[in-house]
């Protein structure tokens, strides 16, 4: 594909959708999997030069991260940010396809990483490759950033954008993340969450021992369980000293926003397997908590008892626990916090690493033009007024775009609640793609 031009014999929307969504699927790029990361941006850089991109791939002590820029007839330029990485497949055999092989059933699009975020991103290349197609030109210059840590938390973003400050200039930037609802209109989110993940750990004895010792010998997991004890309480409150200190009211107008949300409670109910949500919360309570709430979850538990059969004393104990912040909360001032929490807790014993990839929030104010010009936008493309969010449910790294190049940058995504993301048979309407292909085109042919 090196050097190629898709734009001639591909030349409908439709063809150009299935024809990178499907190149883009096929690639294993599985989180974390440095290798399979390390053979994925080449092929994706070849998609953008094969639209008359200049790309360049720049190694990082993660995955490489792709940057691609074309000029436009205009000075103003967009700036797409999306990511390669996907989430781990699971079975194969479970799957109704093999999940890297792009496969269709009754409208539906089905393969890993085809609504996040694989799926958006061949949304957005094909957008652009059908502009030239018809007028083989660019109205304004557009720039792709597209990493392959976006599930690990971007570590390595922060300093590409500094490094490469002078070739990311933009007006906008349109990022990754969020989704439809029930209309199949794109939320407008105003701003995104922050992330923190930090893992704890508590020694035992050196080797695992036998649990006819617990009497004698301190086991390293109830010390865990104890810490993550004082951390949270049963009402859902997180109980570390001065965490809601910085938390920024919302203001009348997110209120109200909220207030009038609309959020397709039965469809998660019934993909997700859940009688009800948290406490039976359900209309504006449901989303004020999904909007204003930071979180404190527990991701993972883990003890090492070697290869002793239980009942056995582990040797050590680890609980990964992640942070989802909300304006103005800091990942350093939140770790600060833990930290004096656990030791005034008489936890000093109890070891705190922070892992990496933790950004702040991003926020653009809810008067800004930029959710007019997009509400104008979807407007057009989708016959409706679509619904803004101030801030979403989720975490994004907007906050280097927002604060390190000091331009608006918004969150769009295509997934549904039963887009199965996570799990098998991940899938996305292809309806839904080539609305937010249209959106996409309409956007660079109307941003100035």
């Amino acid at each position: 594909m090196r050097g190629s031009s898709v734009v001639a014999p591909l030349s409908t929307l439709d063809d150009l959708i299935l024809h990178y969504v499907r190149a883009l699927v096929a690639l294993p790029s599985v989180t974390g999997d440095e290798p399979a990361l390390e053979h994925a941006a080449p092929p994706i850089a070849d998609l953008l030069r094969g639209l008359g991109f200049q790309v360049n791939v720049h190694p990082t002590e993660g995955a490489p991260i792709i940057l691609a820029h074309r000029s436009g007839k205009s000075a103003q330029r967009l700036l797409f940010f999306n990511h390669y990485d996907v989430m781990p497949t699971g079975v194969w055999r479970d799957w109704f396809h093999e999940p890297f092989t792009l496969a269709e059933r009754e409208g539906l699009l089905y393969g890993r990483g085809v609504a996040n975020d694989k799926g958006n991103l061949a949304a957005r290349i094909a957008a652009v490759a059908h502009i030239l197609a018809e007028t083989g030109e660019l109205p304004v210059g557009i720039t792709f950033l597209i990493e392959g840590d976006g599930y690990s938390g971007s570590p390595s973003l922060a300093n590409l954008i500094a490094d490469q400050a002078n070739n990311l200039i933009a007006d906008l930037v349109v990022g990754y993340g969020g989704g439809l609802d029930q209309a199949r209109l794109p939320y407008l989110y105003a701003g995104v969450r922050g992330r923190l993940l930090v893992r704890l750990r508590a020694e035992g004895a050196k080797i695992p021992i036998g649990a006819d010792m617990a009497t004698s010998v301190p086991n390293p997991a109830w010390r865990i369980l104890w810490a993550v004890n004082r951390i949270k309480n049963d009402s859902e409150e997180v109980t570390i000293d001065g965490f809601y200190d910085a938390v920024v009211p919302p203001s009348r107008e997110a209120n109200k926003l909220t207030r009038g949300l609309q959020l397709d409670e039965a469809t998660r109910l019934k993909a997700w397997g859940m009688p009800q949500f948290l406490f039976g919360m359900s209309g504006a309570g449901l989303a004020r908590a999904e909007t204003f709430n930071p979180t404190c979850n527990i991701a993972d538990l883990t003890v090492d008892t070697g290869h002793s059969p239980p009942p056995t004393i582990p040797a050590s104990a680890e609980v990964l626990i992640d942070f989802s912040l909300v304006p103005e909360q800091r990942p350093t001032e939140v770790v600060r916090l833990l930290r004096e929490h656990l030791n005034s807790a008489d936890f000093h014993d109890v070891h705190l690493e922070i892992v990496k990839g933790a950004y702040p929030p991003a926020m653009n104010a809810l008067s800004t033009p930029l959710l007019n010009t997009l509400a104008t936008a979807v407007e057009q493309v989708y016959g409706a007024t679509p619904q803004v969010v101030p801030l979403a449910p989720f975490s994004v790294p907007l906050h280097f775009f927002t604060a390190g190049m000091n331009v608006p940058a918004v969150a769009m995504g295509i997934q549904r609640s039963d887009s199965n993301v996570r799990v098998i048979n991940e899938h996305v309407a292809f309806a839904d793609l080539k609305s937010m292909a249209r959106l996409i085109e309409y956007l660079i042919n109307n941003v100035g």
